[in-house]
């Protein structure tokens, strides 16, 4: 049965955890396991589902923001994984959550001896918009060198010989995945975050038959039965699978992708760029309102998951492909409002000398001795059909019946939902506000305007220019499972990159809010004000030697 009050209740989830038993239990609240936990509970199956960190923690809130097929896939060969993403992209955008993935036009500009010629990026694109099925009016066009100047002025002439337009889509990614954790919730699932693994407890059989959980926030732990395990942790599942086996050899290859984020006003563009950075790479160059997001790098990564930041090669890489496409505008670390790097989990194939950017998207599902299911690789864009497959097999192995319901079941916020009384707040909020809110939460945003309603002062944004009201903080601590400022800044709200300068401006507010609904006192909240700003201040630049503010 569906559940109507707040399903995301914290507390509620351990009592459960301690006192029930599940047919599965996830470990990991990123996109494969949000995605996995919805499909489950959707069919029936009795979930539960922790994770280390908050939901989208890691690799889920640090993508490029793409729901894409990837084109550059193509040229590999790799048609299957373009045609299902492509499949999944206009099912995400049309069906299931158009309010929060929306459509983005692409202007890919062409040199000569550098990346694709104009013949294969028309026959590219052909398969691209066929596969996707787009309508007329936003089949891709090819352009002359001309035409390409005039869409975008700042290009580099030298070498142009024309470039096309084509359409994808993007979404902010901590949003897709945290409404597939509510749709899971809402479905009975028992979701926590700030909840780890520790350890696995085995029957006598040597499966697994429960997992040791411990509460991050009070360091209580309990114990969490299920019929079945799925360890779906993202950059840290190989460390899970030596949890349950320590001689477990590694099957995951991690890979870095940095990003950066520019003022508008410093990356002065007039619209989102694809440019290619000789070597066979695409880089991403995306307004979003008054910032632009620059990115991906894709390079080996060995480190410790939790530790990985932006490093300035990485920025410089970055930086020079900007340079090198958009030569009159001149950057350093300096302009960099903000950057976040995040980690891919590609398939592990022994093949070392293979680069990063080849490395096949697809996922793989590995059981082990333990009888724990293990899910790695895929794309943010495919993570609905990832999860279909891991279900069906769990439905098959624990006898179940019940039909995958997420083709065709819109997101939460994207179906009917609300009262009369929450429609009318929302109708009373001025207008600012209305679209802050139904841009981020859809058809659900009459639940925070009626909070706004009650008190019409958390009507207004947290600070000047700032994308987000205070009503979304109180929203946020009692049906988001929001427990620290950052929760809410970097990943309810997506602020830390879309909105980095506000988002530094909005935090005294949203700490005072955050602490007044929790009981925070003082010390609590100036330490949720430091780490956030310690966190922010990481994500900057400035410091660092710049190679391009040298040369300029």
């Amino acid at each position: 049965m569906v559940q109507s009050d707040n399903p995301l209740d914290r507390a509620r989830s351990f009592r459960r955890f301690e006192t029930e038993e599940f047919d599965v239990a996830i470990v990991g609240g990123g996109i494969n396991g949000a995605a996995i936990a919805r499909d489950a509970a959707m069919r029936g199956l009795k979930v539960a589902l922790v994770d280390r960190g908050d939901f989208a923690g890691a690799t889920s809130s640090r993508s490029s923001k793409l729901i894409h097929g990837g084109f550059r896939y193509l040229p590999q060969g790799q048609l299957k994984l373009v045609y299902e993403a492509l499949r999944e992209r206009e099912r995400l955008r049309r069906r299931t959550a158009p309010h929060l993935v929306k459509p983005i036009r692409f202007l890919f500009p062409l040199y000569r001896g550098r990346g694709y010629g104009r013949f294969t990026m028309s026959m590219g694109l052909w398969f691209y918009d066929l596969f996707a099925r787009m309508p007329l009016a936003e089949w891709h066009q090819n352009l002359g060198p001309a035409k390409v100047r005039e869409m975008e002025p700042a290009l580099c002439r030298e070498g142009l010989t024309g470039g096309a337009i084509y359409y994808d889509a993007w979404a902010d990614d901590a949003r897709v995945t945290f409404e597939n954790i509510l749709d899971a919730a809402l479905h009975d699932a028992a979701v926590a975050n700030y909840a780890c693994a520790d350890a696995f407890i085995r029957d006598s059989s040597g499966k697994i038959s429960a997992i040791a959980v411990r509460d991050g926030n009070s360091g209580a732990s309990v114990e969490l039965r299920a019929r079945r395990v799925v360890n779906a942790a993202g950059p840290w599942v190989d460390h899970v699978r030596t949890i349950d086996d320590s001689g477990a050899r590694p099957c995951v290859r991690l890979t870095k992708g940095v990003h950066l984020v520019f003022a508008r006003t410093t990356l002065p563009v007039r619209g989102s760029l694809v440019l290619g950075d000789g070597d066979g790479r695409i880089l991403f160059v995306m307004p979003h309102d008054r910032y632009v997001l620059v990115g991906t790098t894709d390079t080996d990564y060995n480190g410790n998951p939790a530790a990985v930041t932006t490093d300035p090669g990485d920025a410089q890489y970055l930086i020079d492909v900007l340079a090198q496409s958009l030569p009159g505008i001149k950057l350093a670390f300096e302009d960099v409002a903000s950057s976040f790097a995040g980690l891919r989990a590609l398939i592990e194939n022994g093949a070392g000398s293979v680069a990063p950017s080849a490395v096949g998207r697809e996922e793989v599902i590995l059981e082990s001795a333990s009888g724990m299911l293990t899910v790695a690789g895929g794309k943010l864009t495919t993570h609905r059909e990832i999860a279909e497959k891991l279900v069906d097999r769990l439905m098959r192995e624990l006898g179940r019946r019940g039909r995958c319901m997420t083709r065709d079941t819109p997101l939460p916020g994207a179906r009917k939902f609300g009262t009369r009384d929450e429609a009318e707040a929302l109708a009373s909020l001025p207008r600012s506000a209305r679209e802050i809110l139904v841009a981020r939460y859809g058809t659900r945003a009459g639940i925070p305007a009626a909070i706004a309603a009650e008190k019409p002062e958390l009507a207004a944004t947290l600070c000047e220019r700032c994308p987000a009201i205070g009503a979304e903080v109180i929203h946020s601590v009692h049906s988001e499972m929001t427990t620290h400022l950052a929760d809410f800044l970097v990943r309810r709200t997506a602020m830390a990159w879309r909105s980095p300068g506000e988002a530094e401006s909005a935090a005294s507010r949203a700490a005072a809010l955050m602490a007044a609904e929790l009981g925070w006192d003082s010390a609590r909240r100036e330490g949720e004000l430091a780490d956030f700003r310690a966190y922010m201040m990481r994500r900057r630049l400035a410091g660092a030697p710049s190679q391009s503010r040298e040369k300029a």
